[in-house]
């Protein structure tokens, strides 16, 4: 997915998406069955919790970046993209994960399946069904072809790093949005993505020094 081993916008769009598509999957399912047969234990349902806040910052942070950093710089170089429409898309994105946010305080508070774990899962499924054609559109977009061909070696590495310092600054808890990441990633995708981060996040802090921090998610990440 790289080109030369330069950074490639098209292949780092394809990773985010992989991994936030992923998070999506498996929050949705594991919400339908813990409607049907309850938690298991009180660490699967704190992991849960925390694995779908996380996929909602990772989420919101995605398009924030993409509206404030990306679609302004692609613009130029991609004018031909439908950025009108990605942004009215991002707009209706947006108020599921409203509805994702308020219906998970009531799944923090209630070890019991109810009404708010229905209510969240429900809306799970409506954001996967905008969700899959909205980022067909970018990946016919801005494809990894096209961004080694528009954009200079300079460009890519300029951009690249941009993006993970926005990222990093407006994800967060970074203890839980990189082993995020991180683990919705198969192996060959996971490891492009860890070379985008310095070797301490990914020799030391998430298996380390975060790692008490992240593990009720682990039934939910491909570790």
């Amino acid at each position: 997915m790289l080109v030369s081993d330069v950074p490639n916008i098209g292949a780092e769009l394809l990773i985010v998406h992989a991994a936030i598509s992923r998070g999506m999957k498996v929050a949705e399912e594991h919400g339908r069955r813990f409607s049907q047969e309850g938690y298991p234990d009180a660490s699967t349902h704190e992991g849960f919790i925390s694995y779908v806040r996380t996929f909602v910052s990772v989420l919101d942070e995605h398009h924030l970046l993409e509206e404030e950093l990306a679609f302004p710089r692609l613009r130029s170089k991609f004018p031909e993209a439908p950025y009108d429409l990605l942004l009215e898309q991002h707009q209706v994105i947006v108020g599921v994960l409203h509805e994702i946010g308020a219906a998970l305080e009531g799944v923090a508070v209630d070890w019991q399946p109810g009404t708010s774990l229905n209510d969240l899962t429900y809306a799970l499924g409506r954001i996967a069904l905008l969700w899959h054609p909205h980022i067909q559109i970018e990946q016919e977009h801005f494809t990894v072809e096209q961004a080694a061909a528009r954009l200079s070696v300079d460009e890519q590495i300029e951009w690249s790093r941009l993006f993970m310092e926005y990222s990093q600054q407006h994800a967060s808890p970074d203890y839980l949005v990189l082993p995020f990441m991180l683990y919705n990633l198969p192996p060959a995708e996971r490891s492009i993505f860890a070379g985008m981060l310095p070797p301490i996040v990914t020799e030391q802090l998430v298996p380390i020094v975060w790692r008490e921090k992240w593990e009720p998610m682990r039934p939910f990440l491909l570790t």
